[in-house]
């Protein structure tokens, strides 16, 4: 017992900020490269998608330390299942995503995605390719496009809700800069979507940071939870390892067991730099 307590003393502390043990949002260096990967398990057949994004942060005009804007962009195609795809589902959903990224998003002092901040590229980004796009659908198809898209630059709100099925941006913009208290521990209710264009399911989770830096020299967070649904048997259990000079994240696993649907979802980011 006593080599095990010699062996934890060794460890790297974590450098937290104030007596609350936070761990702050400092994306100043933030200019990186992820892998990101979701495999989606269904009745025994499993699914997986790929996709690398750059996450680059932006200056602003003025001194703030509040919120930070964060510019996202995709640096590479979508494989499903390791391959490329080419459909009119999947031209459809690219040309859409043209119209989207590069994204600005604004992200608060926790290092949660709290908004955009790209509207206005949002709208002249459509009305530049909204003539070659047309060209590449039958009339009914681009005018349920046009529709889409259209209502969604109009309302702000709506838009918000449109990306707010993006795993990738609700894993890695989870609010996980935050005080851990005397006990590294925190218990709050989380909420991530399930599948894209329906409501997020709600959390109870406990938030807990380890004190010493692991093997690699980083910082471990874990989340784990279960619905707030009663009626419901959905888990929820994430891990992140981040850089433990300048808290970005390296890495991050985040699944959620749906046992009602038969369905678990596991999303996984890995800094490529």
């Amino acid at each position: 017992m006593k080599k095990e307590d010699d062996k934890e003393k060794k460890k790297e502390p974590v450098l937290f900020v104030s007596q609350d043990n936070v761990l702050p949002f400092n994306p100043f260096e933030l200019n990186r490269n992820y892998s990101v990967l979701y495999t989606i398990e269904k009745e025994g057949k499993k699914q997986t998608l790929e996709q690398n994004f750059s996450l680059l942060r932006l200056k602003p005009d003025t001194q703030q330390d509040n919120y930070h804007f964060i510019e996202i962009s995709k640096t590479s195609e979508l494989l499903i299942d390791g391959e490329p795809i080419d459909t009119r589902v999947y031209t459809v959903a690219e040309k859409t995503a043209e119209l989207l990224f590069p994204l600005r998003i604004v992200v608060n002092k926790y290092g949660k995605w709290i908004d955009l901040n790209s509207y206005d590229k949002l709208k002249e980004r459509w009305e530049k390719q909204k003539d070659s796009i047309r060209e590449l659908f039958d009339g009914k198809t681009f005018a349920q496009l046009t529709k889409n898209i259209e209502s969604a630059i109009k309302d702000n709100s709506l838009l918000v809700k449109l990306l707010s099925g993006n795993w990738f941006l609700r894993a890695y913009f989870n609010g996980i800069h935050r005080a851990y208290t005397q006990s590294f521990e925190t218990e709050r209710k989380l909420y991530f979507p399930a599948i894209a264009q329906t409501e997020d399911l709600e959390f109870l989770i406990s938030e807990k940071v380890n004190p010493y830096l692991n093997d690699l020299n980083q910082i471990e967070i874990t989340q784990s939870g279960k619905s707030e649904d009663e009626n419901a048997e959905e888990y929820y259990r994430a891990q992140y390892f981040l850089n433990h000079n300048n808290y970005l994240i390296e890495e991050l696993y985040l699944e959620y067991d749906l046992i009602d649907m038969k369905r678990k979802i596991t999303v996984e980011v890995k800094n490529l730099d």
